[in-house]
């Protein structure tokens, strides 16, 4: 096989052939090893907020992961931040809104910030249960009469 000497044939093969590896590159997948914490983060949301349904679960930034849990179509979304100046199995938690800062204040395990550590003295839990109980949607009105 003899390859083109004219250098703007040349030009232009390298050019196709360095668009057809862009275009492979985004369409296959990153490779990337399995995910160990993944399950850690989940067994430690459900037993923290029982009831809701987890939506979305990724792995975002330094070891973080992005977490979305709804219960009764409210969401509570917050990022999972383990370790960063606490213990390697302790977790920040940084809620995205303030009703999931309101509901995440009373699972924290810290009464300054909102931390979930690893091995508490009392696990603090906020039940979907409970969360459509207390709503004022679903309880009844406190006057009877109009």
């Amino acid at each position: 096989m003899t390859l083109p000497r004219d250098h703007r044939l040349r030009a232009g093969a390298s050019f196709l052939a360095l668009a057809a590896v862009f275009a492979l590159s985004l369409s296959v997948p990153i490779p990337s090893p399995p995910d160990g914490g993944r399950e850690s983060v989940m067994l430690e949301v459900s037993e923290r907020l029982p009831g809701w349904s987890v939506e979305r679960l990724e792995r975002s930034w330094e070891g973080a992961y992005t977490v979305v849990t709804l219960c009764a179509g409210r969401e509570v979304g917050f990022q999972f931040v383990p370790g960063h100046g606490l213990p390697a199995r302790d977790a920040w938690i940084q809620p995205n809104d303030a009703f999931s800062r309101d509901r995440l204040r009373g699972v924290s395990d810290h009464w300054r910030h909102l931390v979930w550590y690893h091995d508490p003295a009392l696990i603090n839990t906020l039940s979907c249960d409970e969360e459509i109980a207390g709503s004022r949607h679903t309880s009844m009105e406190t006057r009877p009469y109009d």
